[in-house]
């Protein structure tokens, strides 16, 4: 693994364990209601969140941690990536993260 893809890893993680932030929590659920709206699940579970937040190519984690992940830009480009990866997503397989930024 190389430096830059731990660090996001850490970025990510530390933001999935926060249980305190009531911004985070809402942002989950937010990624939540973005799967049903887009049907990719009738229902998304959390885990279903999980596995797309742990998808998301690098710009978008460092957008959404800039601006926050229901700002309109950092929206678009989780569609984008949501739209691009649906198959992967409802088959909850690996969608290879993309680092560039």
């Amino acid at each position: 693994m190389s430096y830059k893809h731990n660090n996001l890893m850490a970025m990510r993680q530390s933001y999935w364990d926060d249980t305190q932030s009531q911004t985070v929590q809402s942002e989950k659920k937010y990624f939540q209601q973005m799967l049903v709206d887009l049907d990719i699940f009738p229902q998304a579970t959390i885990e279903n969140a999980r596995a797309l937040f742990f998808s998301l190519p690098s710009i978008v984690i460092v957008k959404g941690y800039a601006s926050g992940f229901t700002h309109t830009e950092v929206h678009n480009l989780i569609k984008q990536h949501i739209e691009a990866h649906k198959l992967e997503l409802q088959r909850n397989s690996s969608v290879k993260i993309k680092f560039n930024l």
